[in-house]
């Protein structure tokens, strides 16, 4: 994909797409300040480019640099309200910050524009058992596994949710799930 995207750029610069494209195949091998930088290319292009802010977003979460996320992802969503992984997205960076309540509006807000989004009902789960509301998060992590039996972070934070209500060997099944 960085093969092909600078091709692209060899033959016009100014090409917005192969440069958010060549950011998130950097982001994917982790050189996630390479990725910024190209994508901060496309963003010098066009600013408009709602994907290009929510890679961005994701490249900044992986260095640990949350709050320039969020900015990212709200940017994201300026441009398009309807971008249901850039909410989700904004929702993790929220609740690894340890705002909750945020997150799940996030999370909720994703839902709304795509109930089938696994990794969305999973996040909200982990919010709501950080809030001590484990049985709505069981419910969540349930509507994950229903969507993507194979999540292995859903069924290790089911297992999480069920160890705090004391329904271990229910909460050992999900471990084994995990693992599985």
């Amino acid at each position: 994909a960085i093969s092909c995207s600078d091709h692209r750029l060899a033959i016009d610069p100014r090409d917005a797409e192969a440069w958010y494209n060549k950011g998130a195949a950097l982001d994917a091998l982790g050189r996630r300040e390479e990725a910024i930088k190209c994508l901060d290319q496309a963003l010098a292009i066009d600013r408009r480019i709602a994907v290009a802010w929510n890679n961005k977003g994701i490249a900044l979460k992986g260095l640990g640099r949350r709050e320039e996320a969020i900015n990212c992802y709200d940017q994201a969503l300026a441009i398009n309200p309807r971008y249901a992984a850039a909410w989700t997205n904004k929702g993790i960076a929220l609740s690894n910050l340890g705002r909750r309540e945020e997150a799940i509006n996030c999370y909720d807000q994703a839902l709304a524009i795509d109930p089938r989004d696994a990794e969305a009902w999973n996040g909200k789960g982990l919010a709501l058992n950080n809030l001590d509301r484990c049985e709505e998060a069981i419910g969540c992590y349930d509507r994950s596994l229903t969507l993507d039996p194979r999540g292995a972070a859903a069924w290790y934070n089911k297992g999480n949710a069920l160890d705090d209500l004391d329904r271990h060997e229910e909460a050992i099944n999900c471990y084994d799930q995990a693992l599985a």
